[in-house]
C-alpha cells in the first residue's frame, strides 16, 4: 500500500471484509478524504471500480496522485456524498455495489491549523469541510445569538451547559477578549464549562456542535441514507462508519426502517402504509475496532460500523 500520505484508514480490515464478495462492478467511497479505503478496496479486488467522492479540494488532489497507479478503475469527483445520486447519474452509472461512508474527519484537515477543527490549534476558527461553504464556525459564533448558539451546542453537541457556553463565548465577543483563533474559543469554553480529569476536553462537544453546524453533516446524512435503497443494486451494501452518537443513532435508525418497512403506528392491526422493507442488517451491533488498532490509531477509538444489504 502506497506511503505517500501518513494515512491510516479506520477499520479497514472490517470495510474490506463487508466488501470482500465484491469482485466486480462499482463501489462509491462518499468520503474519499487520502484515499485509504479505496486503496485497499482497489489492491483486494483487481477487476473493481470506485468511484470516489470528496469535498475537501486539497484532500481530492491528494487522492488522485495517490490513486493514479489504479487508472480508470478510479474515478473521482469534488462532490458531497449527499449528492451522490446526482453524481451517478453524471457518470453514467444506473446502481452499485456499494457505497462506503466514513464520517470522520480525515488527518488532513485535522492536523492542519489553518482548518480550525482541533482546540489545540492556533488557526482561524473555520471548519469548513469545503470551501465553497459560504459560513465558517467564527461567523457562527459572531451571526447568531445566544439564544441560538446555545440551541447549536445542545442539539448538535449534546453539551448539557450550553446556555453556560454560549453565554460565554458572547461576553468574551463583546468585551473584546474573543479572537478567532481555534485555541482562544477553547479557552472560553474550557473556563465556562465544568471538566473532570480524565474525561473529554471540556471544548469538545462544542466544537463538534459547530463543526456539525457548519457543514450541515447530520442533514446531509439523512440525505444520503434516503438514497440508499436508490442507488445500491441488488444485493448492493452500505457500509457507514460513524463516530458520535447523533451519527450512529440516524443511520442506526435508517437501517432498522430498512429492514422493517412499515411505518404504521403499532396500534394498527394491519399495515396500511403499504412499505416494504429492501435491506437486510448484516452487523446487528455495531463493529468496534480491536485495542491493538486503538493503540496504533487512537482515532479509531469512537468509530462504529454498521453495515445493510440491499434486497
Amino acid at each position: 500500500m502506497s506511503e505517500v500520505y501518513p494515512h491510516k484508514p479506520v477499520l479497514l480490515q472490517e470495510v474490506l471484509q463487508a466488501f470482500s464478495d465484491r469482485a466486480r462492478g462499482w463501489i462509491v467511497d462518499g468520503t474519499l478524504g487520502l484515499g485509504g479505503h479505496s486503496e485497499a478496496l482497489l489492491e483486494q479486488q483487481p477487476a473493481m471500480h470506485v468511484l470516489g467522492l470528496e469535498w475537501d479540494g486539497l484532500a481530492l488532489e491528494r487522492a488522485r496522485q495517490r490513486l493514479s497507479r489504479f487508472g480508470k478503475r478510479f474515478v473521482s469527483e469534488q462532490a458531497s456524498y449527499a449528492n451522490v445520486q446526482t453524481v451517478l447519474a453524471q457518470k453514467g452509472i444506473r446502481s452499485v455495489d456499494g457505497l462506503l461512508l466514513d464520517l470522520g474527519l480525515s488527518s488532513l484537515q485535522l492536523d492542519d491549523p489553518a482548518r480550525g477543527f482541533s482546540f489545540n490549534a492556533d488557526g482561524p476558527l473555520d471548519m469548513r469541510m469545503s470551501a465553497t461553504l459560504p459560513h465558517s464556525a467564527w461567523d457562527f459564533i459572531v451571526q447568531n445569538d445566544e439564544f441560538a448558539l446555545a440551541r447549536i451546542f445542545k442539539e448538535f453537541g449534546e453539551e448539557r451547559f450550553s446556555r453556560r457556553a454560549a453565554g460565554a463565548l458572547k461576553t468574551a465577543l463583546r468585551e473584546g477578549t474573543l479572537k478567532n483563533e481555534a485555541r482562544s474559543v477553547a479557552a472560553v469554553l474550557r473556563q465556562a464549562i465544568p471538566s473532570h480529569p480524565g474525561l473529554i476536553d471540556a471544548a469538545t462537544r462544542s466544537f463538534q456542535a459547530l463543526r456539525i453546524a457548519v457543514n450541515g453533516e447530520l442533514e446531509n446524512i439523512k440525505k444520503a441514507l434516503a438514497l440508499l435503497p436508490d442507488v445500491l443494486s441488488t444485493g448492493g451494501r452500505a457500509v457507514i462508519i460513524a463516530f458520535h452518537s447523533l451519527e450512529d443513532r440516524l443511520v442506526k435508525r435508517a437501517f432498522q426502517q430498512a429492514a422493517r418497512g412499515c411505518i404504521c403506528p403499532p396500534r394498527i392491526p394491519q399495515c396500511m402504509c403499504g412499505k416494504q422493507p429492501w435491506g437486510k442488517i448484516v452487523t446487528r451491533k455495531p463493529l468496534r475496532a480491536s485495542e491493538q488498532e486503538i493503540e496504533s490509531n487512537p482515532r479509531a477509538r469512537s468509530a462504529m460500523l454498521r453495515v445493510i444489504e440491499r434486497l
